[in-house]
């Protein structure tokens, strides 16, 4: 992430809040890239590693003949391994390795990204000849069916991470995308969120809804739009659309 991010990992529930995404997450990351063949012996890349639980997954995958590169700019919730290596990197501004990784993977970092488009050449110059690049991020269209206190609270957030730089509609072309910079056989799917209040998922958009609470409010938006929308998401007899995950995959021959 890079230093303008609106969920830094310095907040005093950044923890909670990162494990309940990769809660969310994990199991979605992780069918997808067993079934792209990750294996004994890969040389893995997850860049925007987080709290780096898909990274530890990654490094029991491929073995004590595989490595890890788990690189992300703050990495206070990231531990190395005997092939887990932990780097602090702007993807922004730093150069990557040149095709050295037969998997390179990020999920819901490029949304961020004013330089989402630079960075995505970054991670496909970055694959080896035979690997693979996974890309996971968000699209808003979903939220499109919000009402009332839910859809208040994500138009409050929703203004405050674009005025930072987050593209809610960019993941829907990363098909496309994945095909322009050169990658070979690309895939794509989406995993759409439908959740009750209270749930895991509930959780995370109810930390991180709390996260952007402070920002909200300095956009002159009432706090109280992010207080009822926590509220709602706490009412187990509700159910809530969220953003949807587009999953594109692609082969550098």
């Amino acid at each position: 992430m890079t230093a303008g991010y609106t969920f830094p990992n310095a907040w005093e529930l950044a923890r909670r809040r990162i494990e309940l995404l990769e809660a969310c997450h994990d199991p979605a990351s992780i069918r997808r890239a067993a079934a792209l063949g990750v294996g004994p012996g890969w040389r893995c890349l997850d860049a925007g590693a987080g709290g780096g639980s898909f990274a530890r997954w990654l490094a029991a995958r491929v073995g004590p003949a595989g490595r890890v590169l788990a690189v992300d700019l703050d990495v206070r919730l990231l531990e190395e391994a005997e092939n887990l290596e932990v780097r602090s990197l702007d993807l922004a501004t730093a150069e990557l390795p040149l095709a050295a990784f037969d998997l390179v993977h990020t999920r819901l970092v490029l949304l961020h990204l004013p330089e989402r488009e630079a960075v995505l050449r970054k991670l496909a110059a970055a694959v080896r000849p035979g690997g693979v690049l996974l890309i996971e991020e968000d699209d808003i269209h979903p939220l499109a069916t919000a009402t009332g206190a839910y859809r208040e609270a994500w138009d409050a957030v929703l203004e405050l991470t674009g005025a930072g730089g987050l593209d809610g509609e960019w993941a829907r072309d990363l098909p496309e995308r994945l095909g322009q910079l050169g990658l070979a056989d690309v895939g794509a799917e989406v995993d759409t969120q439908l959740f009750p209040g209270g749930s895991e998922i509930a959780q995370f958009w109810n930390l991180t809804w709390l996260q952007a609470r402070d920002g909200v409010v300095a956009r002159g938006i009432p706090g109280e739009v992010i207080d009822r929308g926590r509220a709602a998401l706490d009412d187990g007899t509700r159910w809530f659309h969220g953003p949807a995950k587009v999953i594109a995959w692609g082969w550098r021959r």
